[in-house]
């Protein structure tokens, strides 16, 4: 009897291992199936890309081509961390602030495209689209779902999301964190269900790769998956995990402090991040309408209706453990709506909260949460699939297009024509400026520094990493308002000796002509060489390569300083807005000071100082907008001016001034309500409002006629609407013509740049580089910044560029590395310990 059931138990034993064997051979067929597979449709999805005529299509794409060709060519000369791009932005700090991994990658690509860098960015897709489905692949069969894993695999590249990162915003770096994405999932759910310590350290890993592609978009990934926790706590009382969890993402954050540390230290400073957040915001129909691709294109971030259903079946009936996925991926939907906008815009640090961004991790969530759902009916997952598969469909033009075979090279080459930038790229000495705005997105800056003949720019693309971001964006502002002096003179001041100009980009073109243009370009120095009707080509007379030194009348300090500027160009502006940060030998050299949205360190000083210099002869306009408030007082205050809130409707009344009455323009559209100020303790008063029968002092004196106060918003009034009777007020009172410039001498230079050293020889001193100054250069003369540019002195003056916070940031990834490695090993002893006691 004991013989039959061991020899019984024998024969089921054999039966089990044929059929483990014969899984196992099945398995290892299907992961070698879709392999080839995914190669196969990564390979059509290449052919399709170059032959669709529009490639490469995408805002920023070109943008990140280009970083590629120049890491590229930097490593052929044996340079593997280029620290300097001479090109963009009067130079750029290559990879300080534009995260390293995404940029390799496209180096390597364009390695194997035989050094095309168009040609690498195909392979680049290629690549991305193959190791998207193989992490799906992946986590699929060690979830023991290998079928739908497969076909996860073979969507989540087509997702429609991921298609518009792609190419339309052409965001390649977020391309790679998607690769990434669902492999940090699957060790984070594997870490919550198994408690297995090895998860950890792959945590931190992987969120470490993440971090190396976009360390913004990883803040994104780390917001949600937090959001993930919580509800998970929450729902399944894990709230330990969550914990653990939390601290191996934080430390693998950690761990690339050797780049992030200097990339955070300066960083973008120039950015209005609650400006750029309005734009991430959207209609939720517009979210999850699948119809809406087809009547206006793929314009959108899309959630998916499909994603959207599939995540609400999984909200109520899923089990516990399954449910956070689905709802985190819920709320990030609702998150992206114009009402989350409303909510969000006025929370603490609710300016870099861009949802629309959030799509594509709330999007893997749901799906991974799918795919994790092991008691899921087969009928419901085929039909989740197909409708998934459905909505994938309208965003395949996204690849597709109209299949003209048109090269990049030859769309490139007409628009060069097109855009006046052959011939005047063929003249630059020194430096370009096309100020267009990037309407053609990074195309506008890869024309200059990309294809054909390459020459410097004062733009480039991905502006927030830029020095210089606030000169170029005055200028483009001077363009649009149509203060040409403005844009000739700091064109000249950012050494540029070619300026080609897009006149549509003109606001009211009818108030302010091309031939006033003309005019403007000739007073600065500049010559019109050639024009299009559309574009204008400017060249400056006999410049070769120079810098300046430059005498400004006036000073405006505040952030009110770059409205003034544009309107007198003889205003200097400056970094700071404390006013009592100047000397008075400083200021004194000016003959006018401007002081709208100033600050200061003590009140009591700053007072005192422009007393002096109003005494020494200086004139000193003041904003009263822009008078700080008082931290004793609680009010608007400054010099004995008081300021008092007022409001206007559609327009000001008539004012009455010392030139006759004004009858002004009404307020523009959108300003129907006009919240302003104005001003009691004038000594002599300019301009007064009627109303009640009381007299509203808007204009005049204060302590001597050197002081002189405007209010009720009367210079930015001015900058919307050019009323002629407001304009002739302000002259008055600044005392100065709008057609005045800085005197400007041209000092020749000599100058070579590299990507990782400038040599600078000057024959004069405080002699303006225009050459971008960073706060890492390290120079054997004196070097100081003005207006963000480098001022050098007499003799050569030798650059070079350090690996910037070196130790500071080793010493981050080394804690970080010895943290990751200390905290593994004692939740492993800790996991022994339960196991001993259990």
């Amino acid at each position: 009897m004991i013989i039959q059931v061991s020899s019984r138990l024998s024969c089921m034993e054999n039966v089990n291992k044929k059929s483990k064997t014969k899984q196992g051979l099945l398995y290892l067929l299907l992961f070698v199936a879709m392999t080839v597979i995914y190669a196969i449709i990564s390979y059509f999805v290449m052919k399709y890309l170059q032959n669709n005529g529009e490639y490469p299509t995408g805002v920023d794409t070109l943008c990140h081509i280009y970083k590629g060709d120049v890491l590229y060519k930097s490593i052929l000369k044996g340079n593997y961390w280029p620290a300097y791009d001479p090109l963009w932005y009067n130079g750029v700090e290559m990879l300080r602030y534009w995260a390293p991994l995404p940029v390799f990658c496209l180096a390597a690509c364009q390695w194997l495209a035989a050094g095309n860098p168009i040609a690498g960015f195909v392979i680049f897709v290629g690549i991305s689209c193959f190791l998207a489905s193989m992490s799906w692949l992946y986590v699929g069969f060690r979830l023991k779902r290998p079928v739908l894993g497969s076909f996860l695999g073979l969507l989540w590249f087509f997702i429609p999301n991921n298609l518009i990162a792609m190419f339309y915003e052409g965001n390649l770096p977020r391309t790679i964190c998607m690769i990434f994405l669902p492999l940090l999932l699957y060790r984070i759910t594997d870490f919550y269900e198994n408690k297995r310590v090895s998860d950890l350290p792959a945590i931190s890993v992987l969120f470490a790769l993440i971090s190396l592609c976009h360390s913004g978009y990883a803040g994104m990934i780390l917001i949600s998956l937090l959001v993930y926790m919580v509800v998970r706590g929450i729902i399944c009382k894990e709230y330990r995990t969550g914990v653990h969890t939390l601290i191996a993402l934080i430390l693998g954050y950690m761990l690339i402090g050797i780049w992030l540390v200097p990339s955070l230290i300066g960083g973008i400073t120039s950015t209005d991040s609650s400006e750029i957040m309005a734009e991430f915001f959207q209609d939720m129909w517009l979210t999850i309408n699948p119809v809406a691709r087809l009547s206006i294109g793929n314009v959108n971030f899309y959630f998916g209706m499909a994603t959207l259903l599939l995540a609400l079946f999984g909200m109520f009936l899923t089990k516990k453990k399954d449910m956070p996925g689905f709802i985190t991926g819920i709320l990030i939907l609702l998150g992206t709506s114009n009402t989350a906008y409303i909510i969000l815009s006025k929370a603490p640090g609710g300016q870099y909260l861009w949802m629309l961004r959030f799509i594509s991790i709330g999007v893997c969530m749901v799906l991974f949460s799918f795919l994790n759902w092991k008691t899921l009916r087969r009928g419901w997952i085929v039909l989740f699939c197909a409708l998934m598969l459905l909505d994938i469909i309208p965003s395949l033009k996204l690849i597709y297009k109209e299949q003209t075979g048109k090269t990049p090279e030859e769309r490139m080459a007409e628009y060069e024509e097109w855009t006046l930038l052959t011939e005047a790229k063929a003249d630059t000495e020194q430096r370009l400026a096309l100020v267009d705005e990037s309407v053609m997105d990074a195309m506008s800056a890869y024309l200059l520094t990309g294809f054909g003949k390459q020459v410097a720019t004062s733009y480039g693309a991905a502006w927030q990493s830029s020095v210089t971001a606030t000169n170029f964006k005055q200028i483009d502002r001077s363009l649009e308002e149509g203060n040409y002096l403005y844009l000739f003179d700091r064109c000249l001041d950012m050494g540029n000796d070619t300026v080609v100009a897009r006149m549509d980009l003109v606001d009211n073109l009818n108030e302010h002509p091309a031939t006033e243009m003309d005019v403007a370009a000739e007073a600065v120095g500049y010559e019109l060489i050639r024009e299009n009707g559309l574009y204008r080509y400017y060249k400056l007379k006999n410049s070769g390569s120079f810098g300046h030194i430059t005498k400004y009348e006036g000073i405006a300090i505040g952030t009110g300083a770059p409205t003034i500027a544009r309107f007198f160009p003889m205003f200097k502006e400056v970094d700071t807005t404390k006013i009592d940060d100047f000397t008075f030998e400083e200021l004194s050299q000016y003959r006018v000071i401007y002081l709208d949205g100033f600050t200061y360190n003590d009140r009591a000083t700053a007072e005192e100082l422009v007393k002096k210099l109003a005494d020494a002869g200086v004139r000193i306009i003041i904003e009263a907008d822009g008078i700080p408030e008082d931290r004793r007082t609680q009010n608007q205050s400054f010099m004995g001016i008081i300021c008092n809130p007022i409001s206007f409707s559609q327009g000001y009344p008539l004012l009455d001034t010392v030139d006759g009455e004004l009858d002004t323009d009404l307020f523009p559209k959108g300003y129907g309500s006009w919240s302003t100020v104005f001003v009691d303790g004038l000594d002599e008063v300019w301009g007064v409002v009627k109303d009640d029968d009381y007299d509203i002092h808007f204009i005049g004196t204060a302590y001597n006629n050197n002081i002189r106060v405007i209010a009720l918003n009367l210079t930015y009034y001015y900058s919307l609407t050019r009323d002629e009777g407001v304009g002739k007020l302000l002259s008055r009172a600044i005392d100065f013509d709008t057609k005045m410039l800085p005197q400007r001498t041209l000092i020749p230079l000599e100058v070579y740049a590299s990507n990782d050293r400038i040599e600078i020889t000057s024959n004069e001193n405080n002699v303006n580089s225009t050459i971008a100054f960073h706060e890492s250069f390290v120079a054997n003369n004196k070097i100081s910044s003005d207006n963000n540019l480098m001022i050098v002195n007499k003799g050569k003056t030798i650059i070079t560029m350090p690996y910037p916070y070196l130790l500071q940031g080793a010493v981050v990834s080394g804690v970080a590395f010895l943290l990751i490695i200390v905290y593994a090993a004692w939740m492993s002893k800790n996991s022994d310990r339960k196991r001993e006691d259990g």
